[in-house]
């Protein structure tokens, strides 16, 4: 009796033993396991991709800066959506002109009947910082000094929010078939590029997987 009693006493212990072993083995597979999801999903929680509206923004701005710079018409052209064109807001007065162009070579800026292309003459130079606009103040624009009236100068890049609330459209004498276009294009503005300089804007859009420039303003500031 007493020797069954001591191999029962044995083989509680043995199993014991094998009970946490697989516990501890268990645990560490569980590890492994996690640790393995945290690889996994590592990418996913770390990776900080550019997105289109990054990278393939400033190469395309490139793009159309270079070939604004070299008067190339076709490039430029590629960069008017066929079917919402580019609308080029103008101020000859104290109200707006807004002028619809699907070809940029008929187009004529309103002051001395100038091509689209003179604007390289003031807009020479536009390395794009991406942050919001800076301020203006009138009372600081003085062109003997070369002071824009920003309150920081240089090219900025931002989103079109504060374009999109400008209202040029609703003062510049359209037709109702006009704005209806206009405001239809708007929600495709995605980035928003001022040149402090000049004031000049250009504002572009993501369509049909290309960028589109479909706003600019050639207006200098406090001409009104």
């Amino acid at each position: 009796m007493q020797k069954l009693l001591w191999m029962l006493f044995i083989w509680l212990l043995i199993s014991s033993c094998n009970s946490e072993q697989s516990t501890t083995q268990n645990t560490t597979i569980d590890q492994g396991i996690d640790s393995l999801e945290a690889v996994e999903e590592e990418p996913e929680r770390t990776s900080d991709t550019p997105t289109q509206d990054t990278v393939a923004f400033r190469a395309a701005f490139t793009q159309f800066f270079t070939a604004l710079q070299a008067s190339d018409t076709a490039t430029i052209n590629q960069f008017i959506h066929p079917k919402y064109g580019l609308w080029v807001i103008e101020q000859p007065g104290a109200l707006p002109k807004m002028t619809q162009v699907t070809n940029i070579s008929t187009f004529k800026r309103e002051y001395q009947n100038r091509s689209f292309f003179t604007v390289r003459d003031e807009v020479k130079v536009c390395d794009l910082k991406e942050e919001a606009w800076p301020t203006f103040d009138c009372a600081d624009v003085d062109y003997d000094k070369k002071t824009s009236g920003f309150s920081k100068d240089g090219c900025f890049v931002a989103g079109p929010g504060k374009f999109q609330k400008t209202g040029y459209w609703d003062y510049a004498g359209l037709s109702e078939n006009q704005l209806q276009t206009i405001k239809s294009t708007l929600p495709f503005v995605q980035k928003s590029v001022l040149h402090t300089a000049t004031s000049f804007e250009f504002h572009f859009g993501f369509i049909d997987g290309h960028w589109r420039l479909l706003f600019t303003k050639l207006i200098y500031p406090c001409s009104a």
